[in-house]
């Protein structure tokens, strides 16, 4: 589903990602983590398209990220889930999806189709300001899965969750793995490791592990912190 080959991206003269390899197979959830600044979120932008990188290959479903005629076809493959809130505070949760189903040109029964899928029933009619932080994350992960898509990245999606709403959230994404979505999540929460397949850390620009939990539970680590600590202390 998803290629990264030698990513490199620099700003001015620090290089934030140096050479970065990534795979996502079709059909797993695949976690990333790494300690803040390290370029976690610039890797998610440039996978997504928002930013342009300096040296390296993306493929997402067997297109080339940087082919301009597939671009709308990249667009439907992604679901990008944010860290913040980024839908209309002033819309009901009715009101918000409806607006997507405008946008990407899709049936508006689609929207009944994710908010029964995220819980989201009784809050049809609720504006998204009043929503909860939790029931604002549901929010978001409906809208993110709108147009049906292929790849789901999720950055840092629970962290305004308490563990109930957590548990929840991690019911929707096993949910939708079952439906044949891939997903990549960045998390901080070794619950949320736990959940994924397998993961890779990002270190120093690169990544530094790729692989599974089991590894490190041989090595007695048995946390992120320990984790990202035996990556970070390397550099």
């Amino acid at each position: 589903m998803l290629i990264v080959k030698n990513i490199c991206k620099s700003y001015k003269n620090k290089q934030v990602l140096c050479g970065v390899d990534l795979t996502v197979k079709t059909g797993e959830i695949k976690g990333l983590i790494g300690v803040n600044g390290a370029g976690k979120s610039t890797l998610i932008e440039i996978i997504c398209g928002v930013k342009k990188f300096d040296d390296g290959y993306i493929e997402i479903n067997g297109i080339d990220i940087t082919n301009k005629k597939r671009k709308l076809d990249i667009q439907k493959t992604i679901g990008y889930m944010p860290q913040s809130f980024s839908l209309f505070n002033d819309l009901t949760v009715e009101e918000n999806l409806g607006y997507l189903c405008a946008v990407y040109d899709i049936n508006l029964k689609r929207v009944d189709e994710v908010i029964n899928i995220c819980h989201l029933n009784e809050f049809k009619k609720v504006l998204a300001k009043n929503l909860s932080g939790g029931y604002r994350q549901l929010l978001s992960m409906a809208g993110a899965i709108i147009h049906s898509p292929k790849f789901l990245i999720l950055d840092e999606p629970t962290n305004a969750m308490d563990p109930i709403f957590r548990k929840r959230f991690w019911q929707i994404v096993n949910s939708l793995k079952k439906d044949g979505i891939t997903v990549l999540v960045i998390t901080h929460y070794w619950e949320e490791l736990v959940e994924c397949d397998n993961f890779a850390c990002l270190a120093g620009g690169k990544i530094k592990f790729n692989g599974s939990l089991s590894e490190f539970k041989q090595d007695g680590l048995l946390d992120i912190e320990q984790i990202l600590n035996k990556y970070t202390l390397e550099e």
